[in-house]
Order: C-alpha cells, then structure tokens, then sequence
C-alpha cells in the first residue's frame, strides 16, 4: 500500500510566497496542511485556493504551536510521513522524495534538512545557528550541524516521541532534544540556503531563550 505523505506548513503573513509553496509542495504530498497563525494578510485565502486543507487559529500563538496543530491533524488524516516546511519559499519541497527515499531505506525515524552557513545566510542568523547548534551538542551528544532548521522528514511512528511542548521559535531545539532523549534514528540532508527575507525568523532574543531552554531540558530527567 502506498504510504500517504503530507506536508505541514506552518504560515503567519505569508500571502506572497504561499501559494507558490503549496502547489509545489501538493506535487510531491498527498495533502499539503497550511496552519495560518492569525495572519493579518490573507495568507489562509491563498492558501485554500492553492489546494491547502486550511487550519486558522483564533490567536497567533506562534511557529511550534502551528507546527504541532499541523502534524497532530495530519496524523488523524492518516499520513504514514510528515515533512515540515516553513511557509517562505526558504525550504524546495522537491527536495522531499529525496529524503522520503533516504528515510526508508536506511530505516530511519527523522530527517532534518540542514543548510550550509554560507554567504546565503545572513552572519548574524549564522552566529546563532553556530552557537545553538554547538550548546546542542555539548549538552545532548548529539551531532546535528543545523540544529535550527524548519525542514524535517519524519514517520508517523516516531512522531509520538517528538511531539514538543514549545510554542514558538524554541521548537526547532525541542525537535534536537526529543530526537536525542528518544534515541531516534536520524540524519541530516544538504539542503540549499535560501532567505527570501533576512530579516525574519530567529532573533537573538529567541535564541537566547532557545539558549535557557535546553539547559532547563538538559537538567530536567
């Protein structure tokens, strides 16, 4: 039987790339999942008319939020895989079979799509990429060079134990810790480095509290 694959994709003011993103993303999915987080702009109209099956929160509640509510609700559509992607255009869905194929035949649970710290990547993003993904391995021994990225390929059986409790940017280091704490069978696919809009994503406050949280998980048992 073939395995249902969908894509969850989390959206907050994304109007101008969504569409584009979905239709590229329903070429390689079976069901494409947009979970707009209160958007101001129209980006749940866009996205509905581009194929998404459309989940709009009363409240902005942020990026793992949406993520979570996206997957909770591809899996009660039956999805076998679940690929997240981010809403931007920073991440190719065509890169999907690609690691659809890797994940099954090296029997693995997660893949995470991990971007080169290039000139692609703005220096300060790169620094705080450099830093988390360094405080990740010293406190989790766990190798991941991109431990901040939003692209991740993983089974429906291995998404119980990810599932994450953070709520907004800290979700991508959350993925990191329960891969680690759970012994899931992972690894990391070069994937492009794209910003459409360098100034969004990630500031340093975020990654400071990323920071605070994984210290809190590393003590915790």
């Amino acid at each position: 039987m073939k395995e249902k694959i969908v894509v969850v994709i989390p959206a907050y003011n994304e109007a101008k790339y969504i569409e584009k993103v979905v239709k590229r993303a329903k070429a390689v999915a079976d069901e494409v999942v947009v979970v707009d987080d209160r958007s101001k702009d129209n980006t749940e109209a866009v996205a509905r008319k581009a194929g998404a099956i459309v989940v709009r929160l009363l409240a902005n509640m942020g990026a793992g939020f949406s993520t979570r509510i996206g997957c909770d609700l591809a899996l009660k559509r039956g999805a076998d895989i679940i690929a997240t992607i981010d809403a931007d255009g920073q991440h190719e869905p065509e890169d999907i079979p690609k690691m659809l194929s890797i994940l099954k035949k090296e029997d693995l649970d997660i893949i995470f799509g991990s971007r080169q710290r290039d000139k692609n990547m703005p220096i300060i993003k790169r620094i705080g990429n450099w830093g988390l993904s360094t405080l990740t391995k010293m406190l989790f021994n766990i190798n991941i060079n991109d431990s901040q990225t939003g692209f991740h390929v993983f089974t429906k059986k291995a998404y119980p134990r990810l599932r994450w409790d953070s709520s907004r940017y800290g979700v991508v280091s959350e993925f990191v810790v329960k891969v680690a704490k759970s012994n899931l069978r992972f690894i990391e696919v070069p994937i492009k480095t794209i910003y459409t809009d360098k100034k969004t994503g990630m500031n340093k406050k975020d990654a400071l509290k990323s920071a605070v949280k994984m210290v809190k998980w590393r003590l915790e048992k």
